[in-house]
């Protein structure tokens, strides 16, 4: 059987030609492990697509921009508070506790304090005449009463029961009492001042002769009790001017 033997012979021999290449073959599925990069650079490429990573450049040294310092707000300073007005001379003639209630119920009322003392000079010397009315009962002419003289009979239209004013806030308004007067008083001048504007010689001669006098003889009527005293009040109210 030549034949035969002759196809054994062929089949080991093709054996015999296969077992080198078996011997060498890779357990990861056959196919052996790419081959190691040349030296010089010029084999394939790595993992990066082809293209070979870059040395780092040094970046240039930055340097912290500067924080600008806010500048500090100054702190306001309080308005100053205004200064009180301040008294002439002639305020030395009037008691403290006059002076005062001048003061302050003129500022209630925004009038002049000095048209107050004015008007307290003329009819009463700042509480201090012993006339009456003053103090108690009414005046020579049987009409008016209290340190400012305010008209408490209907013969001069009862001025002080629609003006009386409690200035010591004791619960009653009395026309004797300084400071009742006084912010009554400041209550009736700024009526006034509402009809005569700031013409002081008008409030002065209203005060003393009565609005509608005034405004028939459009100015100061011609009176020689009213005349002297607004002559008097107003000269009274220069020396206490700083």
């Amino acid at each position: 059987m030549p034949s035969a033997v002759r196809r054994i012979a062929c089949i080991a021999f093709a054996i015999a030609l296969l077992c080198p290449a078996l011997a060498r073959a890779d357990l990861s599925g056959g196919a052996a492990a790419p081959p190691a990069p040349a030296a010089d650079g010029g084999g394939p490429s790595g993992p990066t697509g082809g293209v070979a990573p870059r040395a780092p450049t040094e970046t240039p040294h930055e340097h912290p921009k500067k924080k600008k310092k806010k500048k500090k707000k100054k702190p306001r300073k309080p308005p100053k508070p205004p200064e009180p007005p301040r008294d002439g001379p002639g305020a030395a003639d009037i008691p403290s506790d006059y002076l005062r209630l001048y003061h302050d119920a003129a500022a209630g009322q925004h009038v002049s304090w000095r048209i107050l003392a004015a008007i307290g000079k003329n009819e009463s010397d700042h509480g201090r005449s012993p006339l009456p009315g003053v103090h108690s009962g009414l005046n020579f002419a049987n009409c008016c009463a209290g340190p400012m003289q305010m008209c408490t009979q209907d013969s001069c239209g009862k001025t002080w029961q629609a003006y009386a004013v409690d200035g010591d806030g004791d619960g009653s308004a009395s026309v004797y009492d300084p400071a009742d007067a006084i912010y009554a008083a400041a209550h009736l001048v700024h009526d006034l001042q509402n009809i005569f504007g700031n013409h002081e010689k008008l409030i002065l001669a209203a005060y003393n002769a009565g609005p509608g006098n005034v405004m028939r003889y459009d100015g100061v009527p011609p009176f020689a009790e009213t005349q002297a005293y607004v002559d008097h009040g107003r000269a009274y109210m220069e020396t206490l001017l700083p």
